[in-house]
């Protein structure tokens, strides 16, 4: 989708501290040949609190950076991929009644991974059919902590970082534009990640995920489709990423810098990477390896990230590209504006 009058009005991220995955090897919980590979220097790790709680502190940083205020925002939107602090209860009205109050409309958009560039997507499409000044919040938060999620072994080319974010979209300016947008989904080969009894009780709180267990089970009874499923993946992300590109009247190489989901080197999608021209240096690798893949917000944080140290200037264009499981592909495209003056977020 093509989006006129749609900005950046402002992001924020809030990471935990910096815990070096050598000293996971050295301690026995993060496999030394898997390290090797996957090349991740350092994870965000948060000490305390729920994950929830750490969408609450971006978004009030995200709304004390912004211009927009608390009565414009029209709309909340909450992502994440694991557990928020509580069974049963609903995150995005929890956020919004710890920052913004008010009676906009709050939802929860739970596309795993690939969740904070839904939220953008979604959050355009409302506010283009609302007068100016309408803004919406986006929150994300992930702690991805045991007994429940082990971030160096539940899954396997990736390790899981904690944080949050927050975005507010708006009518009315801000740091970057909006673009351009493209979210697809295609649930073909989504059962790679169930398993062979997928809506049996899979964890407890004394077992935590196991996501390679599920992704072999699978695998083993459909070992022929992996390719299929290999080549479905760089299809669709490539896809998603021609769409938004085209949406917004622009060309691979007008990109300047690309901010890619945080996985390891063992997951690169090379064929996905050459299409589109994109080499270490046009990304946020060297960020990324050392915070890990902190679940919804890696885009979000990434573009947070290239604004606070100055890496992003104004003019320069800004893919943010995602995937999520299911499966779900996602890019959105910005221009920056101006350079904000901003501070690391707090950890």
């Amino acid at each position: 989708m093509r989006w006129n009058g749609i900005y950046v009005n402002a992001c924020a991220a809030v990471l935990g501290r910096g815990e070096r995955t050598d000293d996971a090897v050295a301690e026995g919980r993060y496999d030394a040949d898997e390290a090797a590979a996957d090349g991740f220097l350092s994870i965000s790790v948060a000490d305390d609190g729920p994950a929830v709680e750490l969408a609450v502190r971006a978004g009030g940083l995200v709304m004390d950076r912004a211009t927009a205020g608390a009565d414009d925002i029209r709309l909340v939107v909450h992502s994440s991929c694991n557990h928020q602090g509580l069974d049963h209860f609903a995150p995005a009205s929890y956020v919004q009644g710890r920052t913004v109050g008010g009676s906009a409309a709050a939802v929860e958009v739970k596309q795993y991974s690939n969740g904070g560039l839904a939220a953008v997507e979604i959050a355009a499409a409302y506010l283009a059919n609302h007068p100016e000044p309408a803004a919406a919040l986006l929150t994300t938060s992930d702690v991805f902590a045991l007994p429940g999620f082990d971030r160096y072994r539940s899954d396997k080319g990736v390790v899981f970082g904690d944080g949050g974010t927050g975005l507010v979209l708006s009518r009315t300016g801000g740091v970057a534009r909006l673009l351009s947008t493209a979210v697809i989904s295609d649930g073909t080969y989504g059962a790679v990640y169930l398993g062979n009894s997928p809506f049996a009780q899979e964890s407890s709180a004394d077992e935590p995920v196991d996501l390679r267990s599920r992704r072999d089970d699978y695998l083993a009874e459909n070992g022929e489709l992996l390719l299929e499923i290999v080549q479905s993946l760089t299809e669709r992300q490539r896809e998603s990423v021609t769409v938004a590109l085209a949406d917004a009247g622009l060309d691979a190489a007008d990109i300047d810098r690309w901010v890619l989901t945080n996985v390891g080197r063992t997951l690169d999608d090379v064929p996905f990477r050459e299409t589109f021209g994109i080499t270490d240096e046009k990304t946020t690798w060297e960020w990324g390896r050392r915070v890990g893949h902190i679940g919804a917000a890696d885009q979000i944080a990434g573009l947070t990230h290239l604004l606070e140290t100055g890496e992003a200037a104004p003019g320069d264009r800004i893919a943010l590209c995602g995937i999520g499981m299911g499966f779900t592909y996602a890019c959105a495209v910005v221009e920056i504006i101006e350079r904000p003056r901003w501070s690391p977020g707090p950890s």
